[in-house]
Formats: C-alpha cells, sequence, structure tokens
C-alpha cells in the first residue's frame, strides 16, 4: 500500500476583528505550516472565508497524521471535519509545502458556492470538490492554462537543461534572439526573474517589434518554467517512491525479526527439553541395578 496520503478536511473559522488583524493570524498560521512541513515532507493548500476554512494536506502517512494531529489542537479554529483520508497516487501540491489561495474574488466565489451547495454545512462538503477547487486555484496563481494542466509538459531534451537544473545561459541567449536588435551580447540580457517581474506602462506606447520580442521572451521563460516544474515534480515522486520502498522494507524487517524471535523462542525450548532428557539418562546411568540372589550354598552357610 502506497505511503503517500492525501487529508482534506473543513473547520470553523473562529478568526475575529478587523481584516488586518485576521490576515496577519493567517500569516502566522502559514509561516508555521510552511516551517513544518517542509520538515515532515507535507504539502498542501490552505484558503478559508469569514465562516470556514478549507485545506488539503498531502504526504507520507506520518506527516499527514502529525500534522492534523497538531492542526487540531489550534485554537482559531473548531468543528474540525474530515472530508476525505487515504492513499493518494501522486501529490496535488508538488511545489507547495503549504500554498494559500482564494483570495481573489473569483476564489472566494467558488469557496462560497461549495459552502452554499452543502447547505453551510461541514459535514456536507464533498472533499474531492474541495480538492479540486483548491488545486485548480493553486494551478492559478501559478499561471498555468488549462490545457498544460491536462497535459504536463513534457522534460526538454538534455543539451538544454544542465544536471543540476534549469540552464540560464541557454534561456538568456534564447530571449537575446528574439529582441529586434538581437546583436546585443547573452550576457547583458537581464536574469529571467527581472524579465518575468518587468511590465510595462502602456502596450500601446510600445513598437509592435518590441511588444512581439517581448511576448516570446515571457514563452520562452515559460516554457523553462514548466520545465523546472516538471522537474521538481518528478523528484517529489521519486522521494515518494523511496519512501514508500522504505516504508515495505520496514515491514519486512520488522516480519524477519518477528520470525526469527519465534524459531528463537522455539530453540531455546528444545534445548531446555533436550537438557532435561540428557539429565534423565544420567541419573538413571549412576543408580545400581538391584544385587542377583546369592546361592543356595551360601545362603545355607
Amino acid at each position: 500500500m502506497s505511503d503517500l496520503y492525501r487529508l482534506v478536511y473543513a473547520s470553523k473559522n473562529l478568526l475575529q476583528g478587523p481584516e488586518e488583524e485576521v490576515m496577519a493570524a493567517v500569516r502566522q498560521i502559514l509561516d508555521a505550516s510552511q516551517r513544518n512541513n517542509q520538515e515532515v515532507g507535507v504539502t498542501g493548500a490552505l484558503m478559508f472565508n469569514a465562516g470556514a476554512f478549507a485545506q488539503v494536506l498531502e504526504g507520507p502517512r506520518r506527516g499527514v497524521e502529525a500534522t492534523f494531529e497538531r492542526i487540531q489542537r489550534d485554537l482559531r479554529h473548531s468543528d474540525v471535519t474530515v472530508l476525505q483520508c487515504g492513499p493518494a497516487e501522486s501529490r496535488g501540491f508538488t511545489n507547495w509545502s503549504m500554498a494559500f489561495v482564494g483570495q481573489s474574488s473569483h476564489g472566494q466565489a467558488r469557496f462560497n458556492s461549495l459552502a452554499s451547495e452543502s447547505g453551510f454545512d461541514l459535514a456536507r462538503l464533498d472533499g474531492d470538490q474541495v480538492f479540486a477547487m483548491l488545486h485548480g486555484l493553486v494551478m492559478e496563481e501559478e499561471g498555468i492554462p488549462a490545457a498544460e494542466l491536462a497535459a504536463p509538459p513534457a522534460a526538454p531534451a538534455p543539451e538544454t537543461r544542465g544536471a543540476a537544473g534549469l540552464d540560464v545561459a541557454q534561456v538568456r541567449a534564447e530571449i537575446a534572439q528574439l529582441r529586434p536588435d538581437s546583436g546585443m551580447a547573452a550576457a547583458d540580457v537581464p536574469p529571467a526573474p527581472a524579465v518575468v517581474e518587468a511590465r510595462p506602462r502602456s502596450e500601446a506606447a510600445r513598437p509592435a517589434g518590441a511588444r512581439g520580442a517581448t511576448e516570446a521572451a515571457l514563452s520562452v521563460l515559460k516554457a523553462a518554467l514548466a520545465s523546472e516544474r516538471q522537474r521538481t515534480t518528478d523528484l517529489r515522486a521519486e522521494i515518494d517512491a523511496l519512501q514508500v520502498a522504505l516504508a515495505a522494507a520496514e515491514d519486512r524487517l520488522g516480519a524477519m525479526r518477528g520470525a526469527r524471535d519465534l524459531w528463537a523462542g522455539r530453540a531455546r525450548l528444545l534445548a531446555q527439553a533436550m537438557a532435561q532428557e540428557a539429565a534423565g539418562l544420567e541419573d538413571g546411568a549412576e543408580t545400581p541395578d538391584a544385587a542377583p540372589a546369592a546361592p543356595a550354598e551360601i545362603r545355607a552357610a
């Protein structure tokens, strides 16, 4: 059985006060979750509205159970209700020790819609729907179109990425080739994050060639990001597989130790029985047989 577990729960939100205080409390929850979850290999997502929390936890079974036990003791919510719990084939939040989603009006609307469908009864929420909602919102946060969700991007050819990960020089070179003034050296192109963060103040004010080059550069960066995301997913899958193999090996080792102890006990009992039998034989050998009757002549004398 897979050691990868998923747990989906909902609870009543007890956070009250001004929005700033509520958000500060949520940030504290997230910081603690991200720190603790990394230590036990747990990933997931959290969202809340004025009435409820919804959260997904996934990872090794022991890590998920320990995390959930700690969550249940948190006094900032109540009526913790498990909606789904059991083995999972793969993670839905590979890159997130704990993602915070649902801040947008779109996310809040989806959560409120699920809550209304259940009659605002936590026990009637559907675990699969809550998971799908949180997973979809996280993918939107990452900017992944629905088409890419249905078909994960394939890893690029080995020559486009070094063994250590993203080949930044290669990405810069590809971006430099897309610029209108392609004579610029690749080394002069800003690092990838700077290109991603840049936002033109007015698209209409930019030349068409520049806009096209920017869109092409963003496309290159998006492909590189998708490649790194897939690499992270593959590595996480390898870790999960190793953890499952380790758990299975520990189970086999425990069974072998049990069998060893059983046979050792039987051997001790057999040795004791043999020792007792040998002692009985020695006692019998040391006891003289009854003396034979004396001849009649001797008796008569």
